[in-house]
């Protein structure tokens, strides 16, 4: 650097704007050296303004000196002895001035005029693995109804945003009353923990929360691959004083429902896992199935983990089994939701159970809520009461009243 070059700082609105008044003070002499979001204004930090503070190194010019009223704010020039070294210096004590502990987001798209407020919520939503449609969309919304003063409060959009998520999401009430008995049937890919998610729910069944009452259950697996599957089903019914058998084929499934239709009230079915790439498999399973009659509840078993492009091959492939919701296990695997919440979002399927951990007893399966799979997403701020009341009665989702 030259001894009169000399170290200014631009605030605007936007980025953008900087850089018209950079051009327009300096032409194309400046060099941007940085920029940061800063917040103004306002009361115990409400109703502050966002704007942007550009620091620029500005070579000697080669016309009468700018007016002293554009440089009011500029930091002195560097000594005409200075070397490199107090630049440098200069440059960094610019940058400690700058207020850099804001509410909102403090970072702007590179090269566009997008608002931090935008920015953070397309990284949250991406770090959630919701899917590129499903982040496009509720970013779309956030543009159409915040204004850009509102934007500035990122906890309030944060809010409203969760609620949208929420809106999408289906909760599976269930079909009661039931026929007697009820039968109940878990398919999925392998590896998902049906048999696991079977001996849960057998569990929750045997001994609901609030009742005296104690269903008699059958247990059935059609799983004659994996021996580890029918021992663990046939030890949780010794446990349960429940019934247990095994069965290989479609004849010997229709002759035991129908033998124990008088006995029982449950009956629930552990299927083999099957791979969703494996159509036949799937269509010899389908058909094998289909003894257990029309009213037999079918719920798809995925884990919470699973990549959002797989849960929906898997949802697409099981389409034609009719399950009527699905059942998310492992959800004490991940904090990354939105690849689950994206799928049923498309298809729009509801979710019945949630499940956690290996224990098969009631307390680690529970039924599904919107605001407890919203506490699941990383990143989140999440004002549970608020949400809570607008998912029991409903209406918009406005300002918070003080």
């Amino acid at each position: 650097m030259t001894p009169d070059t000399y170290i200014d700082t631009i605030q605007a609105p936007t980025l953008t704007e900087c850089r018209m008044l950079i051009r327009e003070r300096y032409g194309e002499r400046a060099r941007i050296l940085n920029h940061k979001i800063v917040r103004s204004g306002g009361f115990l930090g409400l109703f502050s303004k966002e704007s942007v503070v550009v620091s620029v190194v500005v070579p000697p010019l080669k016309i009468p000196d700018i007016p002293k009223s554009l440089r009011a704010a500029s930091p002195k020039p560097a000594d005409p002895g200075a070397g490199v070294g107090e630049i440098l210096n200069q440059i960094k004590a610019l940058g400690d001035k700058i207020d850099t502990s804001l509410a909102a987001p403090q970072r702007t798209a590179p090269g566009t005029n997008e608002h931090g407020t935008l920015v953070k919520l397309g990284d949250d939503l991406e770090r959630n693995d919701f899917s590129p449609s499903f982040r496009r969309e509720i970013l779309e919304r956030v543009r159409r109804e915040f204004s850009l003063e509102d934007l500035n409060d990122y906890a309030e959009v944060q809010q409203k945003v969760l609620a949208w998520i929420g809106e999408r999401v289906k909760i599976y009430t269930g079909g009661g009353p039931y026929k007697r008995p009820r039968i109940i049937v878990l398919v999925g890919p392998t590896g998902v923990g049906k048999t696991t998610t079977v001996c849960k729910l057998a569990a929750s069944l045997k001994y609901p929360d609030n009742s005296n009452e104690r269903l008699e259950l059958s247990l059935i697996t059609i799983d004659m691959y994996r021996i580890a599957a029918a021992k663990q089903l046939g030890e949780l019914a010794t446990y349960l004083k429940a019934d247990f058998i095994a069965v290989e084929d479609q004849e010997e499934l229709k002759k035991e429902l129908a033998f124990r239709s008088d006995s029982f009230d449950a009956i629930l079915i552990d299927t083999v896992g099957r791979s969703p790439h494996d159509s036949l498999e799937l269509a010899k399973m389908k058909k094998m199935l289909e003894v257990c009659g029309p009213d037999a509840e079918v719920y798809l078993t995925f884990m919470a983990s699973a990549k959002y492009n797989d849960i929906m091959e898997t949802m697409r492939q099981f389409e034609p089994f009719g399950y009527r919701a699905v059942i998310v296990t492992k959800l004490d695997e991940t904090k990354q939701l939105g690849n689950v919440l994206s799928a049923l979002a498309v298809y729009g399927k509801p979710i019945a159970f949630v499940t956690n951990g290996q224990p098969s007893t009631p307390r680690y399966i529970k039924k599904a809520g919107i605001v407890d799979l919203l506490t699941n997403l990383e990143g989140f701020t999440l004002d549970r009461e608020r949400l809570e009341a607008y998912f029991t009665y409903g209406g918009a989702y406005g300002r918070q009243n003080s």
